[in-house]
């Protein structure tokens, strides 16, 4: 097709169209690149949160599991028969409660001799168990054992201890419970941990009492130093027991003192970046696949009436008659009126194409006048708020300019343009926001001014002025004072009701378009001050920038 034909300019409308895709695209595409680096931080910070509350809850639940292990004993401590000596009646006692639990008792003298166990008959010779629980024998406070073997049990066990004292406050007995650690394993099979995570439980060695993944593998086994010191680092990525590379969550539990650790294996974080940055990158992509496929569309709509026009202007200047055809371009139909009306009144017509290419020229002229000198006030090295703060700008700037368009740049009504420039709380229009004045028309210079000073107080009321809370209000008037050549026009922004005003200590780019630029474009005198109640913008300006004042 002919739009393809070269690459070498000039160039079609559709490439120029597809060329302004592409470049909006870059943005796009850099964005997603600094995405992918908060993404990463940010999913490794909540997957490490996570699993540091999974184990804190892992640890509480061991807590509570022993606990109610201390209050069996201690119910059973408070036998008449154990007072009494009746071991026997004791052992009968301790059998029928725990046997349906899992659990076995025996009974201890103060050195360590065991009176009863309920893994054997009652009358069986036992052992001297010391050693693994010294010290409720100084403190006769409850104790929980780390990993030991049970002579009785003849397999690894934990002991769970709470002593019997005389009234003497003496050591008389010290009644233990006998577990598996199998129960460790259930509480940790019980926590419904994600998928690819794992737990771990350690006791005050670092043995390894219970771990949600093959357990059997490392049961019993003790953690070297680096191992244990590689889990205290945090968030910072480590090796597990099967060499994966993790992220760990660690708690302590308060009753035991064994160390809880939950790990999380680091590609979970790297798959959900990935797949996230997958879904930009997919987002972006068919974003700017629809955009240059709807640039070319749309240069081949536009160019169509353009090769029109410009056939009419061939026949034009052949002399020729022509006829005029509507398009779905409105530039080109204009352009196409003025053809066929220059072709009845040649010598007219061009004066008239004169005038309107000059007029054209002007106002451009002008506008990128105005747009650049919003540039250079800009400060900061922030390419996003720079971006975002000149696009605020320049749609203030458009709001006005759609007016004078509207208006066939013959000025425009104050009301409409505080109107426009507050569409974004027309809600608020009449009740929070009240405007009132003189049917007052601005010239085309003193519209665009003070339209970006009304967007510019709009957007500060929003953010923090008036209309950043519920029960702020602004009131705008505006009016012609004076009489003959003393004229002048002047409007007001006064707030009221929002939260308290405190003056900024350093001025802004936001006094530089609410004053400066407007003292500058309309030789006018603006006030902005910050009483408590709200932010009052004052201007007063000679009535020659108002379309009546200068006899049109």
């Amino acid at each position: 097709m002919k739009w393809f034909a070269s690459f070498r300019p000039p160039w079609p409308v559709s490439y120029l169209l597809a060329l302004s895709i592409l470049a909006l695209a870059i943005p796009l595409i850099v964005l997603v690149g600094l995405e992918a680096a908060r993404l990463s931080t940010s999913e490794r910070t909540r997957l490490h949160q996570d699993a540091t509350r999974t184990a804190e809850r892992i640890a509480v639940d061991v807590d509570q599991q022993f606990n109610s292990y201390i209050a069996i004993l201690q119910t059973l401590a408070t036998s008449p028969a154990l007072r009494a000596g009746n071991f026997a009646v004791v052992h009968a006692q301790a059998n029928a409660a725990l046997m349906p639990l899992g659990l076995f008792a025996f009974l201890r003298d103060a050195t360590g001799q065991q009176l009863f166990n309920t893994r054997v008959e009652y009358g069986t010779p036992l052992p001297v168990s010391k050693g693994f629980d010294d010290e409720i024998f100084t403190s006769k406070q409850s104790f929980v054992s780390d990993l030991v073997y049970g002579n009785v049990a003849r397999q690894p066990v934990l002991a769970v201890s709470v002593p019997v004292l005389n009234e003497d406050k003496t050591l008389q007995y010290v009644l233990s419970l006998s577990l598996s650690p199998e129960l460790i394993k259930r509480l940790l099979d019980n926590q419904s941990l994600a998928p690819g995570w794992s737990a771990i439980i350690l006791d005050r060695a670092n043995v390894v009492l219970a771990r949600a993944w093959q357990n059997e593998r490392f049961f019993a086994t003790q953690l070297t130093g680096e191992q244990i010191r590689e889990r205290r680092r945090g968030m910072a990525n480590g090796q597990d027991l099967e060499g994966r590379t993790v992220m760990r969550g660690a708690a302590k539990s308060r009753l035991t003192g064994w160390s809880v650790y939950v790990a999380v294996p680091a590609s979970l974080a790297d798959e959900a970046v990935r797949s996230a940055l997958l879904g930009y990158a997919g987002l972006v992509s068919i974003l700017s696949a629809f955009g240059l496929a709807g640039a070319f569309a749309v240069g081949r709509v536009i160019a169509k009436p353009l090769d029109e026009a410009a056939a009419q202007a061939k026949a034009l200047g052949e002399g020729r008659a022509l006829s005029y055809r509507p398009t779905m371009v409105r530039e080109a139909n204009a352009i196409s009126q003025a053809l066929v009306e220059a072709a009845r009144l040649r010598d007219e017509a061009d004066e008239q194409i004169f005038q309107l290419m000059r007029e054209v020229s002007h106002r451009s002229k002008n506008m990128l006048a105005v747009v650049q000198a919003i540039a250079r006030q800009m400060t900061g090295t922030d390419p996003k708020m720079f971006v975002r703060r000149l696009s605020d700008r320049i749609i203030g700037l458009a709001a006005s300019q759609d007016l004078l368009i509207e208006n066939n740049w013959q000025g425009v009504h104050v009301s409409d343009l505080v109107a426009s420039q507050l569409s974004p709380f027309r809600e608020f229009l009449g009740t929070r926001v009240v405007s009132n004045g003189a049917p007052v028309r601005l010239t085309p210079s003193a519209a665009q001014a003070v339209g970006m000073a009304l967007h510019e107080l709009a957007t500060n009321a929003s953010k923090y002025g008036a209309l950043s809370g519920d029960k702020g209000n602004v009131d705008i008037r505006w009016d012609i004072d004076g009489s003959d050549d003393a004229r002048e026009f002047c409007i007001e922004w006064r707030e009221n009701g929002g939260p308290k005003v405190n003056p900024p200590e350093k001025l802004g780019y936001g006094h530089t378009i609410m004053v400066l630029m407007v003292e500058k474009s309309l030789d006018a005198k603006v006030g902005l001050s910050f009483p408590p109640e709200g932010l009052v913008w004052q201007l007063r300006a000679s009535a020659q920038c108002t379309w009546n004042a200068e006899g049109r």
